[in-house]
């Protein structure tokens, strides 16, 4: 399932928009000519409505949820519809699945007592007329929200989880006890990883980054145990071997070589496969120097925080939307950052919300889709202009539309630079002809003119 477009009458700042996510028809790979854009870049200046957008579109799974869960005969996440501004504005989403297209048009039905039902309802008949059901229902996740906000969440698994201190009540439970809470704990965090629509950066998902790091607290769990008996049970010649074979089978290996070792390459750190400490995911230096979590930087925070779920999510089909990828991170690693996500869920649908020129011109011109105030105080957009890979600064005054790119004392002292020329032609003075000369070309190897 992947969105193809959003038709906004009028919500919030926007006013009679629309926005189309296909691939145009002057598109220079013709087999892509009509289908969704395989990525969408929202840029544009602070409160144009980069994040409404990807709201909207949170919204909208959160519905389609909500809708398949009741299909299903299965209890709803959210039962306060209220939340849901687009169900009272003129809003339309259209999306595709399976090479249909199909569209949702909002109604506002606020004037039912019981306008949730008459909603869910409505919703249910739509997802099985337009066969969406089983496209849900063979869906890992169909929408994966990353909040700006995630490199703080990121505190839930790098910081120490494990022989926090017991209290009391822990020495008094009985064994009944301990397997009940252990059999609750099990369920939450295996039903955090069913859920159809995630969003993490809200504080709120812990048990969903206790699935997706269940594989390796389950190994360190099971470590002195699989150790005793490999030493126990194999043959004193085939010991070794057995116990390199559980080594070698530790999930942080596959993580640190396929996911995240390639970026935290460039901070000069890398995952510490060894480590068997209190925290999931240790880090240290290239030198072998471990960085204790707390101090970690937040841009590897939010790396970690948000390459993870993408790569250990089963993203086929999913629609993923990513707000400020850039957080805190060095332009060098912005410069790769969108294929690297892209990589990691080819078969996903990317929605990038963002401020950075450097990150924008990761996309092609159609995919970047520039919001910008007209004269009314409305908001409007338009297609990107210049190319794919792009200099930055050609990002900022072509679809920025940012004229002036330096600041004031640059500005002034291009003025001056150019003024020079005029001065140095006229002045009759040899010596002081010499020191505007002087001056001007001072300027110009200060300011690159």
């Amino acid at each position: 399932m992947k969105i193809t477009g959003v038709d906004i009458g009028e919500y919030r700042q926007f006013k009679n928009i629309k926005f189309d996510f296909t691939y145009p028809a002057d598109y220079h790979d013709k087999a892509k000519v009509g289908k969704p854009l395989e990525k969408v870049c929202f840029i544009g200046q602070s409160g144009t409505g980069k994040t409404t957008l990807l709201n909207v579109i949170w919204d909208f799974f959160r519905l389609i949820e909500d809708s398949h869960l009741a299909i299903n005969n299965r209890e709803v996440i959210h039962n306060n519809w209220a939340d849901f501004d687009i169900l009272y504005n003129p809003i339309s989403i259209q999306i595709e699945s399976q090479g249909t297209s199909v569209s949702y048009q909002t109604e506002d039905l606020s004037k039912y007592d019981n306008h949730r039902q008459v909603r869910l309802g409505i919703l249910m008949k739509w997802l099985e007329k337009n066969g969406l059901v089983d496209t849900i229902n063979t869906t890992n996740k169909a929408c994966l929200f990353i909040k700006e906000s995630i490199a703080r969440e990121a505190d839930a698994f790098l910081f120490d989880q494990k022989d926090q201190p017991q209290t009391f009540s822990d020495f008094v439970k009985t064994d009944t006890q301990i397997e009940k809470e252990k059999v609750a704990h099990d369920e939450r965090i295996n039903a955090a990883g069913s859920k159809k629509v995630v969003s993490l950066g809200d504080m709120q998902s812990i048990s969903t980054w206790q699935y997706l790091l269940k594989a390796i607290n389950q190994y360190d769990e099971d470590t002195v145990q699989q150790i005793t008996k490999i030493i126990q049970s194999t043959p004193k010649s085939k010991v070794t071997e057995e116990l390199q074979k559980w080594v070698i089978s530790d999930p942080r290996i596959e993580l640190a070589e396929k996911c995240l070792n390639p970026i935290l390459d460039k901070f000069h750190l890398e995952v510490n496969v060894g480590e068997k400490g209190k925290a999931p995911i240790a880090i240290h230096t290239k030198k072998d120097v471990k960085i204790p979590s707390s101090n970690l930087s937040t841009g590897t925070r939010q790396f970690l925080a948000t390459a993870i779920p993408v790569y250990k999510f089963d993203t086929n089909g999913t629609v993923i939307l990513f707000d400020e990828p850039e957080r805190s991170l060095f332009p060098d690693i912005q410069r790769i950052l969108v294929k690297y996500y892209t990589d990691l869920a080819p078969e996903a649908q990317f929605f990038f919300a963002t401020h950075s020129p450097i990150i924008a011109s990761a996309f092609e011109p159609c995919e970047r889709f520039i919001l910008y105030f007209n004269e009314n105080g409305e908001v409007n957009f338009h297609r990107g202009i210049a190319p794919i890979g792009d200099d930055p600064n050609d990002i900022l005054s072509e679809d920025f539309r940012m004229e002036e790119l330096m600041l004031q004392p640059g500005l002034d002292a291009y003025e001056r630079y150019r003024n020079l020329f005029v001065e140095i032609k006229n002045e009759k003075d040899p010596e002081r002809q010499k020191e505007l000369i002087v001056e001007q070309a001072k300027l110009g190897d200060q300011y690159k003119f």
